[in-house]
């Protein structure tokens, strides 16, 4: 079991024993215990999950799609026969406002290694 592993366990163990059930923005019922926190250093470890399965090619499609292509567009992943989005698809065949759409809105990226030239010791640099 891989070091990820074991965090995200430890992490999903503590939602289930302190965690609380909370309504979202959709209406669904959630079972959530915020400011949950894993960090790697990806120099020893690559963070995927290996206790369950992984579609990793997916995985690394929807994460071009939202990052390089910044869009919300579902019909590009189904082009790569990625349907993992069909579910949520509105009638403009989006995802709405979400993901891609945010980053091409505010690019997180752009801004993270703008900081990292300019200003290498801020610890406001984050991603999400």
């Amino acid at each position: 079991m891989s070091l990820y592993d074991k965090k995200y366990l430890a992490i999903v163990e503590d939602i289930l024993e302190n965690g609380y059930y909370d309504n979202n923005r959709t209406g669904m019922p959630t079972y959530k215990l915020p400011h949950q926190i894993m960090q790697f250093n990806l120099q020893n470890e690559f963070p995927i999950l290996t206790t369950k399965k992984v579609a990793f090619k997916t995985a690394v499609k929807e994460m071009l799609w939202i990052y390089r292509d910044q869009s919300n567009d579902v019909t590009k992943l189904q082009e790569q026969n990625v349907h993992i989005w069909d579910e949520w698809v509105d009638e403009n065949n989006t995802i709405g406002k979400a993901y891609g759409y945010q980053i091409a809105k505010f690019n997180q990226v752009d801004k993270l290694i703008e900081s990292l030239k300019n200003n290498p010791q801020d610890r406001r640099m984050i991603m999400s």
